[in-house]
């Protein structure tokens, strides 16, 4: 035997290991088979003879091209041959017709086979990173980590994607992008706009109220190119709607005034904006109004913190001074941007001249279909991939995303955005401390604009941008905490005794997180005193006070009351917090703890878990010139018990660490009690053990009656909130109880009847159900509704985790 010879028996190579699993699982009759990270570039020959494999993943090796033979393994649900060198996918493809995922993400593909058409079995297709395919990622969607491993989104259709492929054969570049306008008002970004579109300057131009989006072609080589210009408004007002129509696919103008000096707080707080709702979209900064003042800034220190930014220039808008210098920076940057020139099928360019060209401000979702039906695109989800292209490049609005708004309408953004502003704006709600009522809004709106009927759609897209809330009292009344007083009011009945203090710290402090927070925590502020910067709580009987440091960067909560129900108020508002952190990409936040006895002696949360996990039991830090040692433990614990720790797995008790999605059905009637029985599962949602949604607005719901939600269709628990108007409400009744009992008989769902106000239910089809709470009496029956609705909780509680053992 040579040498070798000798070697390989002593570390086989990658086609030897992969040979002998192949074996293996032809012995076994295995249904899953792992041959990735093994740097093959041939696959073993005998792979097409494991029939019975469902699952096969080569992903991670240098393979070129996939064997013939594989097209008989008939059996397989899972392909993953991501991160190889494949330069096409074979039609046999075609021929897996059990095929429910393919990951061919990462490789070199230039083209996909007219057999994956076939596969109607198909919901998974990721075919990332091959840029040759021309796929933009509107049409790709989520990746493969962010659907299955981060879970942080669906994964796009398959049909979607394939229909866009094929179609694009007959395509011709789109060439357009977004280019938004951001910096406080009076900085010129409007005068920018007319000198660059127009060539004019008007020395008393008016301030952008709300958005303006003006159309603007520009020649870049051979391409005329059209740029969608939204120049925002300044006012601090607006700040907060700013996130919600930043887009990707866009270039970024940050506009500052020189004559107010370098303002560095100011430019990073836009920076670091852009860089949470825009991604890797570039940023030039332009520095205005030059005439008078120099500008002293750090460009190297800037540029070295926020790569997106690509150039500084300097600019005024009376002379024209630097605008060629903008103009050429716009043209290179438009020009780089990476999905400019992606190929747009041929039928939807002809919808998008469409809708460009239809009269008045909207259409509803159903007239959009038809008209791409009308053109060739009858597809559902490449309408929907189409609405959703036009969605970022800034042409119509469609918020797909909501099940209150998504199959509503295509609207026009400046109907959209002038009739938010002009409700924000409206002085009369000003003065009332952000106070309407849904009645107002006829003297708000242009009723040749805005009709009636149209009024509650856009409270209902404030509320969706947690802009806005109704009270309880189902009169039509409203709160926008955005125009709550700056006054912070007298507190000194609401902080009696020792409290339990958090403090969260942030490179920056969104405008509008604040009141975001009151708007999703509506039911522990009923009542209560609340600020544009600060609100007070109350949740079993303890109380918190929030709130927020503009300048400090940071927001404080102090709870009081009795020591574990200051913890379980806590981790219902931290709760909350961690769902608006986790809305704003790359939001850098620090939670904050202070060290008994030393109350201005805060350590980082986030190293006091790291220390547990690492079998520290002891943290020193320095006060007062002192070194002083405390318990790691018992600081935690005192802010929360460590099985209510989101960070803590529950995996550990041989749990799925996939949470148990909860749905309700219930009448709008009793949303105050939905809210009240959410708050009661804050706990449940932060360890992991459940997931809620309940956006649906059952009283809204005639133009979408019939049409059941994915999310109702998809939960593991639904929840019947039963009362009176429960029983009487034809959509809760027909439609929703009779799909949950129908998945509960198929053992698809499991379904708990929550009794909530009394009612006659007993001889309902759910009553052989065990509800909650399991005495069959009603929850506001209860003497005390705290203890009643912690009733309820456990026993979903209970049902969640039985489900998670089953799977």
């Amino acid at each position: 035997m040579g040498i070798l010879d000798e070697l390989r028996n002593v570390t086989p190579t990658g086609i030897d290991v992969a040979e002998a699993k192949v074996q293996e699982a032809l012995r076994s009759n295995a249904f899953e088979l792992d041959l990735s990270n093994l740097a093959l570039t041939v696959l073993p020959a005998t792979l097409g003879q494991l029939r019975t494999l469902k699952k096969l993943d080569f992903s991670h090796n240098q393979l070129t091209a996939l064997p013939e033979t594989m097209g008989q393994l008939t059996a397989l649900e899972w392909l993953d041959v991501r991160n190889n060198q494949l330069t096409a996918l074979p039609e046999w493809v075609g021929q897996l017709t059990a095929l429910v995922g393919l990951n061919a993400g990462q490789n070199q593909l230039d083209r996909i086979p007219e057999g994956l058409r076939q596969l109607s079995s198909l919901t998974s297709l990721f075919l990332h990173d091959n840029p040759a395919l021309g796929l933009p990622p509107e049409v790709l969607g989520p990746s493969w980590e962010a659907a299955f491993i981060h879970r942080q989104a669906e994964a796009a259709a398959p049909s979607g994607i394939i229909a866009y492929y094929f179609n694009s054969r007959v395509a011709k570049p789109l060439n357009q992008a977004k280019l938004i306008l951001v910096g406080r008002g009076g900085v010129g970004k409007t005068s920018l706009v007319q000198r660059l579109t127009a060539d004019r300057f008007n020395p008393n131009e008016q301030k952008t109220d709300g958005i303006a989006i003006t159309p603007w072609k520009i020649q870049i080589g051979q391409d005329e190119v059209r740029l969608n210009i939204w120049d925002f408004g300044g006012q601090e007002i607006m700040h907060a709607t700013h996130q919600f129509f930043f887009t990707k696919r866009s270039v970024y103008v940050l506009v500052l005034n020189a004559r107010e000096g370098t303002q560095q707080d100011n430019i990073e707080y836009w920076l670091q904006l852009i860089e949470s709702f825009g991604g890797d979209s570039p940023v030039i900064v332009v520095i205005n109004k030059i005439d008078e003042y120099a500008f002293d800034l750090n460009r190297r220190g800037l540029q070295e913190k926020y790569r997106s930014i690509r150039e500084f220039v300097l600019t005024d808008c009376k002379d024209g001074r630097g605008l060629a210098d903008l103009l050429a920076a716009l043209r290179r940057e438009t020009d780089r941007l990476e999905h400019l020139r992606d190929p747009f099928p041929i039928s939807w360019f002809v919808v998008k001249d469409k809708l460009a060209n239809l009269q008045g401000n909207y259409i509803d979702f159903e007239k959009y279909r038809n008209l791409c039906e009308k053109h060739g695109i009858s597809d559902e989800k490449s309408q929907e991939t189409l609405v959703g292209f036009l969605h970022d490049l800034g042409l119509v609005i469609n918020f797909r995303d909501d099940s209150r708004l998504g199959d509503t309408h295509v609207l026009s953004p400046h109907w959209v955005t002038n009739g938010i502003y002009k409700i924000l704006n409206h002085e009369a709600f000003s003065q009332r401390k952000g106070e309407l009522n849904s009645s107002e809004l006829k003297h708000v709106l242009d009723d040749r604009e805005y009709p009636k009927k149209m009024h509650q759609f856009l409270l209902d897209l404030m509320g969706k941008f947690e802009l806005c809330y109704e009270y309880y009292d189902g009169n039509g009344n409203y709160l926008i905490p955005e125009l709550l007083g700056k006054d912070e009011p007298d507190l000194s009945e609401y902080g009696v005794g020792d409290p339990l203090c958090f403090e969260y710290h942030y490179n920056i402090l969104p405008e509008g997180l604040l009141p975001r927070l009151v708007v999703r925590s509506r039911s522990l502020n009923k009542g209560l005193p609340r600020w544009r910067t600060g609100a007070v709580l109350k949740f079993e009987g303890n109380q918190a006070i929030v709130k927020a440091d503009i300048q400090g960067r940071k927001v404080a909560i102090a709870v009081y009351g009795e020591r574990a129900g200051r913890r379980r108020l806590l981790s219902v508002i931290r709760s909350e917090f961690e769902v608006l952190h986790a809305s704003i990409t790359r939001l850098q936040v620090q939670q904050r703890v202070p060290i008994p006895s030393h109350p201005n002696v805060w350590v980082d949360y986030h190293t006091l878990l790291v220390l547990e996990a690492e079998g520290e039991t002891e943290h020193k830090e320095v006060a007062g010139g002192k070194v002083i040692r405390f318990s790691i433990q018992e600081l935690l614990k005192g802010v929360e018990e460590p099985a209510t720790r989101s960070q803590m797995p529950r995996d550990r008790q041989g749990l799925s660490s996939k949470p148990i999605t909860v749905v309700y059905s219930y009448s709008h009637s009793d949303a105050e009690l939905r809210d009240q029985l959410e708050t009661h599962l804050a706990l449940l949602k932060r360890t992991g053990v459940i997931s809620t949604w309940h956006d649906r607005k059952i009283t809204a719901g005639e133009e979408w009656k019939g049409k059941i939600d994915d999310q109702f269709k998809q939960a593991d628990l639904i929840l019947l909130l039963v009362s009176a108007d429960f029983v009487s409400s034809d959509y809760c009744w027909d439609i929703e109880m009779k799909m949950a009992l129908e998945r509960h008989e198929k053992g698809e769902a499991r379904v708990v009847p929550v009794i909530i106000r009394e009612c006659q239910w007993h001889k309902a089809p759910f009553a052989r159900l065990e509800p909650l709470p399991k005495s069959g009496k009603a929850v506001m029956e209860s003497p005390s509704l705290d203890r009643a609705w912690k009733t309820v909780a456990d026993g979903i509680e209970e049902a969640a985790l039985e489900m998670r053992q089953r799977t």
